[in-house]
């Protein structure tokens, strides 16, 4: 797989001829290519792109996908262009993570008027807002994840959380706008909404339920550390990977530590997300009265989720059938005292409309 780096040679003009299906749609890891997807529905039609838009292009002879430029930086974006992609069965776009900053300032200037666009749905709106939490964690994870660099990733995270804080209506029905297609991303963003909902939910004070949305979204910013090979790996782990994941609540902690903008309680639910009721999780084996209680709220969260999300080997289990299992392991993983109202949370208008 190439990355066509010659402007010469790319086709600037891509969107104006007929698409094959059959080319659009294909079957690549984007990040080995130095690529990340973009939602159609945030680029904002009628203005000019913020960074090269390039589409996967199947190269038959050669057996191989290469990125073409379909629209470049600064050419205008038309509605024209994102409708023929989107008949085509293609609501993404693809751009270079080198491009990084000048996507993320273009998302700083026109974030409000994405998300706030004439005619836009609940459900359209809801999406927007997770695309753009998603961008910005792709390339929070391609950052050199210095200090200086997780500030301005964590000063969006905060904004996507205020967000859907003060819309709350995004947060009810979530069934109809969480992923089940499962990536540290997605995964993230599904934890980030759910956790907020269940807070709502339980009636904790705004300030918690803001914990709560940004250790969602951070909760797994550990990982960033680990080999590629590892987070792209399309089976199981083994016990040495399994040994190397376990360590990205630790990293995830040291990583935001120097960050003033993280609160300790956000700290806090990075930290200790993967500790056990009855003392045997990780990193610090505590048991469920000396975890804090945000902490083990995502820890019930995060495992829901990740049972109901759809991986390379293993399909999403059923709703039912994941709290079932939550249910099981409550005594010595999530406590009794929390997976009860977690189980009632999934039956309200809150979860399911």
């Amino acid at each position: 797989m190439t990355k066509d780096s010659q402007a010469g040679s790319q086709e600037p003009h891509l969107l104006d001829k007929p698409l094959d299906r059959v080319s659009l749609r294909l079957d690549f890891n984007p990040v080995e290519m130095g690529f990340a997807p973009l939602s159609l529905q945030v680029l904002v039609a009628g203005r000019p792109a913020p960074v090269d838009l390039y589409l996967p292009i199947a190269d038959v002879k050669r057996r191989r996908v290469e990125m073409k430029l379909a629209c470049p930086q600064g050419k205008t974006f038309l509605a024209t262009w994102r409708e023929r992609l989107v008949r085509r069965g293609q609501r993404q776009v693809f751009v270079s993570l080198d491009q990084g900053p000048a996507l993320m300032e273009y998302f700083d200037r026109y974030s409000d008027e994405i998300v706030d666009a004439p005619g836009i749905t609940l459900k359209q709106r809801a999406v927007v807002v997770r695309e753009l939490a998603a961008i910005n964690l792709r390339l929070m994870f391609a950052s050199d994840l210095t200090p200086k660099a997780l500030e301005g990733s964590v000063a969006r995270a905060q904004q996507t959380v205020e967000r859907l804080a003060r819309e709350s209506q995004i947060l009810t029905n979530l069934t109809a706008v969480l992923r089940s297609d499962y990536s540290v991303y997605t995964h993230s963003i599904n934890v980030c909404m759910l956790a907020m909902a269940f807070g709502r939910y339980l009636d904790l004070p705004p300030g918690r339920i803001h914990s709560l949305g940004m250790g969602g979204l951070l909760h797994d910013v550990g990982m960033a550390q680990l080999p590629a090979a590892i987070l792209d790996k399309p089976g199981p782990l083994n016990a040495e990977e399994r040994a190397l994941v376990r360590r990205h609540p630790v990293l995830g902690h040291r990583m935001l530590l120097p960050v003033g903008a993280v609160p300790y309680d956000v700290l806090m639910i990075v930290r200790h997300h993967h500790e056990n009721a009855d003392g045997s999780g990780y990193p610090d084996r505590l048991t469920a009265d000396k975890t804090p209680y945000l902490a083990r709220l995502l820890r019930v969260v995060d495992a829901y989720d990740a049972m109901t999300s759809r991986r390379p080997y293993q399909d999403p289990r059923p709703p039912f059938e994941a709290a079932a299992i939550l249910i099981q392991a409550m005594s010595d993983q999530f406590g009794q005292d929390i997976v009860p109202a977690f189980i009632r949370f999934l039956g309200s208008p809150a979860f399911s409309g």
